[in-house]
């Protein structure tokens, strides 16, 4: 009858542990899943914003066009202004979808990849900015005369427009090698890590309380 007892109170306890380790790993879960939304949520602001400021970029663009019609420099400096705000709409328009589509309630592995693609989304901004350098000048043009009514072309001789050219070709340069190292291979590097902290670090944070998860998890089994 003892040894009996001894049996019962033994499946009692375990019992009471298992059932004990599931509390622990919902409320761990629940825990750091609302942190790990916390974390994202936070991130909003850099794709909204990005998305108004660019719409209204895009609409000033065509206007300016417009403005300007005969103007080739002007006309081409409107030009790469919208089209390369109308990128950047779109990609933010993207990246708010992914932050806001996340499905906190899928499974863990599935969670990471979901959240490890708004980082992809934040980089590709930075790749647009990098493919924008080489036509700085011509933006240069745009933003003066689209804030002071000066054009910059009267007033330039030949040194100028060499300086113009040279400075074109170092901001290529440039570019190609940002395009280089903003490539999906280097998205965990330190250095880009550095980059993107308050702009797409909350990505970093949210893997890392999905890391916890996981890890507890792991060794509860």
């Amino acid at each position: 009858m003892e040894n009996v007892n001894i049996h019962e109170l033994w499946k009692q306890n375990e019992a009471l542990l298992d059932s004990t380790r599931k509390l622990n790993a919902t409320l761990l879960r629940e825990v750091k899943l609302d942190k790990a939304k916390s974390s994202l949520k936070s991130l909003l602001f850099l794709p909204i914003s990005t998305l108004i400021f660019f719409l209204f970029a895009t609409s000033y663009a065509l206007y300016f066009a417009v403005a300007n019609w005969g103007a080739w420099y002007f006309m081409f400096s409107a030009a790469v202004v919208a089209i390369f705000s109308v990128m950047l709409v779109v990609s933010s328009f993207k990246q708010l979808q992914q932050i806001l589509s996340v499905d906190y309630n899928a499974p863990i592995v599935k969670l990471q990849k979901d959240i490890s693609k708004i980082k992809f989304s934040v980089v590709t901004n930075l790749r647009i900015g990098a493919w924008i350098l080489p036509f700085s000048p011509f933006i240069g043009l745009f933003v003066v005369k689209a804030l002071f009514q000066f054009d910059m072309v009267e007033v330039m001789n030949y040194n100028m427009v060499f300086s113009f050219g040279i400075a074109t070709i170092i901001l290529e340069a440039l570019s190609l090698m940002a395009l280089r190292a903003l490539r999906p291979k280097n998205i965990n590097k330190r250095w880009l890590n550095w980059m993107l902290q308050g702009s797409g670090s909350q990505v970093d944070e949210a893997l890392g309380f999905l890391k916890q998860i996981e890890e507890f998890e792991r060794e509860e089994k």
